[in-house]
């Protein structure tokens, strides 16, 4: 119940956070900046490609996932284990802000291992957001909907 209620708060801050920045002066939405952003991040994940991530992930980052809240380091120990197979993305809503902060939305079904436990490959949706400062792109944070318990079925 406890993880539950810090997974919806933390839900609810992030749903704040995109209002909130929405209600600012926005350009246009640039969807290919985004879809890239996206992109190159699911790219390195299904590659457990650690430099690209390592230089991508934002010393300030922080995510969301069911099992709590982790920060950079974490961040990273969890993807050091993320073992995943192909993956689709649906659905994606972005907003940016001044040039330089992507908000992206969006619902991939993945088949991905996280925290030692096989999840199945029902969609599930995402957050991610991005910052450019000195014309690079960096991700500052995730948020992850699937629950833990959305395992693949054990066959016998």
């Amino acid at each position: 119940m406890k993880k539950t209620l810090t997974i919806f708060a933390l839900f609810v801050m992030l749903t704040g956070l995109t209002f909130q920045l929405t209600s600012c002066e926005e350009k246009a939405p640039d969807k290919a900046t985004a879809e890239a952003l996206v992109s190159k991040l699911w790219e390195a994940f299904r590659t457990n490609d650690a430099e690209t991530i390592a230089g991508f992930i934002d010393e300030s980052f922080q995510s969301v996932h069911s099992m709590g809240a982790t920060d950079m380091a974490g961040e990273v120990e969890l993807l050091k284990a993320l073992n995943i197979d192909e993956y689709t993305i649906t659905d994606l809503k972005i907003t940016t802000m001044e040039d330089d902060i992507v908000i992206a939305s969006y619902m991939v079904s993945v088949a991905e291992t996280i925290d030692g436990q096989r999840l199945n490959k029902e969609p599930a949706a995402r957050m991610s957001v991005f910052v450019k400062n000195d014309n690079t792109w960096k991700w500052v944070a995730h948020a992850n909907l699937k629950p833990l318990n959305a395992q693949e079925p054990v066959i016998q």
